[in-house]
């Protein structure tokens, strides 16, 4: 692995590169294996959704660029890789389950039809704020009555940040871990150690070492990181528009009330000559 310098698994688009190929399916199937409850024989067959990476798709202001699987009983997974942390994440999940859930039927159809839709979260920061554990499901469940509402949707949570430090006991457990340790990590020592682990991470990271030395594949990953990185900025810009007009509102409304230059400077952050300006 010597002067390979690996591009990050923990990018979106990597991430499809590597987990949504169906020419390396068994490097997904084996992920899902350790991230899900699903019986083995349901990954028979398994089908990648959309393999393809269009370059119109990485402009996409949602940013979404998801691997969609369709297991043999009809059951759909999407897998996100958010390596940025992202306004109203929990809306946006719940709202591309239920699309996944909506696509399956036209009008007229019956809802028998359905088949379970889970979303898997992949966040490279702190997503759900309410505790330490790394991995959280997330189904339609009464807390009160313990009762499910139904199994059609489910969302499962995996924070890179919060994976355990110490050596992880049960083994299915400790392969996961592993699996997102590799998808987190960016250093050579790690990522050669992590190959070792399976047969599957093996071909994962030779996968990833490949595409690392494609300079095509660079170029996609640098644009794809230009892009998001125009989108923060503009949204970050917006969001500053929008608070030095809501201070000067704030200001103009002081003024009217007669209030003195200084003391509204001191409450608004605006300097007197802007709160002049204002009132001139």
């Amino acid at each position: 692995m010597a002067g390979i310098i690996f591009l990050p698994l923990k990018s979106d688009i990597v991430f499809k590169l590597v987990f949504g190929d169906p020419r390396y399916i068994e490097i997904l199937r084996a992920f899902l294996l350790v991230a899900l409850d699903i019986p083995p024989e349901e990954y028979e067959g398994m089908k990648i959704i959309d393999p393809h990476l269009e370059r119109d798709r990485l402009n996409d202001k949602l940013g979404i660029l998801d691997v969609r699987v369709l297991l043999r009983d009809g059951t759909i997974i999407s897998v996100e890789m958010q390596a940025r942390e992202t306004p109203f994440m929990a809306e946006r999940v719940a709202f591309s389950t239920g699309r996944n859930l909506s696509r399956q039927i036209a009008p007229g159809q019956s809802y028998a039809q359905i088949r379970k839709v889970v979303t898997i979260v992949i966040a490279d920061y702190k997503l759900i704020s309410a505790n330490n554990f790394y991995h959280h499901t997330f189904r339609l469940y009464d807390l009160d009555k313990s009762v499910l509402f139904t199994t059609v949707m489910e969302v499962q949570t995996f924070e890179l940040k919060k994976l355990p430090k110490g050596p992880v006991k049960d083994s299915r457990q400790r392969e996961l871990v592993n699996w997102l340790k590799l998808i987190r990590s960016e250093k050579k020592e790690e990522i050669a150690m992590l190959a070792t682990q399976t047969a599957e991470m093996d071909f994962a990271v030779r996968r990833l070492k490949q595409l690392s030395a494609d300079e095509q594949v660079r170029m996609l990953y640098e644009a794809r990181e230009l892009a998001l990185m125009d989108e923060m900025v503009r949204n970050e810009a917006a969001r500053a528009k929008g608070e030095a007009e809501g201070r000067a509102k704030v200001a103009q409304n002081m003024l009217s009330s007669g209030m003195e230059v200084e003391m509204i400077s001191k409450y608004t952050g605006l300097t007197p000559d802007e709160i002049m300006a204002l009132r001139d």
